[in-house]
């Protein structure tokens, strides 16, 4: 599975600030969220991790 950075608008990176500031108060430690999008997998990489099950 490949994975890049997620597409987000102003007001999605404000939610998830909001979201990052709960959760890192709630846990008592600092947290740091990263949002990302799931990308196809490439034929030859699916061929690559079938080959390894």
């Amino acid at each position: 599975m490949k994975y890049t950075p997620a597409t987000l608008t102003d007001e999605h990176i404000h939610q998830l600030k909001d979201i990052e500031q709960h959760l890192s108060e709630s846990a008592g430690e600092d947290l740091i969220l990263i949002a990302y999008s799931k990308q196809p997998d490439d034929s030859e990489d699916t061929k690559n991790s079938e080959a390894h099950r």
